[in-house]
């Protein structure tokens, strides 16, 4: 019997991610920003606590990453079969260390999920009641699939290599749910983390996300000539907050509220709070959007610095998603 072996100069490499990136950096950041506020939007629809979200998912990783380091991998169909699965043993202190959140926080989180039963813990073994049983992360697989496929047709435009619609990696995810699931949530965590430091907490980041993919949509529609010089993920902040601020409308609370599904007065708190620490602005009309270099250079020079950092642990996942499925 012939043995495949798997080709490792074939393996694709970061800088290869990075210019298929560049090439075309509006589209790729529009898919990238929808697959974050799609990911948020049903992280705070399941629990409206995105804490207790956050360490769910982090139990659920740790157990992802148990399946993938004994070899076994479960479908998206199989692995929501499942009524409950077990996770290996794991202390409070352990989650507080990672998660970065303080001891009293987790406790409470803990507590609550095995109140509502999410969760059955009996000291430090814990078995989770499948959580997603009407929160399956479709959407989220969907929209990872067109930012993959976003990147697939750069490879075959710049190195000739085979491009996949978003289909074929939608199904190609489920069939291999639980290793790239995994991959994915290590971006994802690492991601939450920088931003909830950024921002102060997830729910501020949520809401000023929200005026982001605003401004993408309005950019995706900008004429053709104001879109140039975008090679540098810097050059595209610039151009994506400048646009918005001098050619379209931002967005009000109200609208806000609807999109994310946070009621209105706690949408309202936590615009004070952007625009407090100047990373919205707010128009005469009450439409607020993404602070530009010229009013805070501060602010801008961390939101910039933020993305590339993102942008850095994304390509990264990406790199890895790809070798795993194409090579």
């Amino acid at each position: 019997m012939k043995i495949q072996k798997p080709n490792i100069s074939n393996q694709i490499s970061i800088e290869q991610i990075t210019k298929c990136c560049n090439d075309d950096i509006k589209h790729f950041a529009e898919h990238f920003f929808q697959l974050e506020f799609t990911w948020l939007h049903n992280a705070y629809g399941a629990f409206k606590d995105f804490d207790k979200y956050l360490i769910l998912v982090y139990l659920i990783n740790n157990t992802l990453k148990t399946y993938k380091e004994h070899f076994y991998n479960l479908s998206f169909e199989n692995f929501y079969k499942s009524e409950s699965f077990e996770i290996e043993k794991i202390s409070i202190i352990e989650i507080v260390k990672d998660l970065s959140m303080s001891k009293e926080t987790v406790r409470r989180k803990i507590n609550e999920l095995n109140k509502s039963r999410v969760i059955i813990r009996n000291k430090k073994q814990i078995l989770i009641i499948n959580p997603f049983k009407s929160q399956k992360p479709i959407n989220n697989i969907k929209e990872l699939s067109k930012l993959i496929t976003c990147i697939s047709l750069k490879l075959k435009k710049i190195y000739g290599l085979p491009s996949y619609n978003d289909q074929y990696f939608l199904e190609l995810i489920k069939k291999n749910y639980t290793r790239y699931w995994h991959t994915f949530l290590n971006f994802q965590l690492k991601y939450l983390f920088g931003v909830k430091k950024s921002f102060g907490s997830i729910a501020n980041f949520f809401i000023f996300g929200s005026c982001v993919v605003n401004q993408s949509y309005n950019l995706k529609n900008a004429p053709q000539n104001a879109s140039s010089n975008l090679l540098e993920p810097d050059n595209y902040i610039k151009l994506l907050t400048n646009y918005t601020k001098y050619r379209a409308q931002g967005l009000n609370p109200t609208t806000i509220s609807e999109l994310t599904g946070v009621p209105r007065a706690s949408v309202i708190r936590k615009l004070k709070e952007l625009s407090k620490d100047k990373f919205l602005l707010k128009n005469k009309q009450n439409l607020f959007t993404v602070i530009t270099a010229k009013e805070s250079p501060a602010a801008f020079k961390k939101l910039s610095n933020n993305f590339e950092k993102n942008q850095l642990l994304l390509r990264y996942c990406l790199k890895d998603l790809f070798n795993y499925m194409v090579v």
